[in-house]
């Protein structure tokens, strides 16, 4: 279900941005939100997923979707993927491999992960979390913005979060 993804990653909402590798990991026990809006060329579909137990690191997957059987393609499309650190002082490191963000506060963003696709109705997201000892928990939150396919124009956020918040 995880798949390596090349993602661009913006570090508290500054326009940095780096190539970033990142792996899987699956989790045996995870938790989940989805939402979906209906719209006259099909429904669109956000999913966030995340682990909800672990010792030392916790795997999240997103997913922004057209869901149509018209055949009608988005002209664009974006996952916005924000993990948080949950407890006093928290902090969580994202990623496998270089490089990596560490936000420390209560419930810090530590970022956001982003990624556009142009003509495609799907863009899937997953990493790793790290969680410093003082934290309760992450919170992944995954929004979908884009265009609708030929003149539908752009599509507001449209968003599911899991974990504490």
């Amino acid at each position: 279900m995880f798949g390596v993804k090349r993602l661009g990653m913006v570090l508290g909402g500054a326009a940095a941005t780096a190539a970033l590798l990142v792996g899987t990991g699956g989790s045996a026990q995870a938790a989940s939100s989805d939402n979906y809006w209906n719209v006259p060329y099909g429904q669109l579909y956000v999913s966030a997923y995340e682990c909800n137990t672990y010792l030392t690191s916790c795997s999240w997957y997103t997913k922004v979707q057209l869901r149509n059987n018209g055949g009608r393609i988005m002209d664009s499309i974006t996952n916005t993927t924000k993990i948080y650190a949950n407890g006093i002082s928290a902090s969580v490191t994202i990623s496998k491999d270089q490089p990596s963000a560490t936000i420390t506060g209560n419930q810090t963003s530590i970022g956001q992960v982003r990624w556009t696709k142009y003509v495609s109705n799907l863009v899937e997201l997953s990493g790793e979390a790290r969680p410093s000892w003082t934290a309760v928990g992450i919170t992944t939150e995954a929004c979908l913005t884009g265009n609708g396919p030929a003149g539908y124009g752009s599509v507001s956020a449209k968003c599911a979060k899991i974990g504490l918040w």
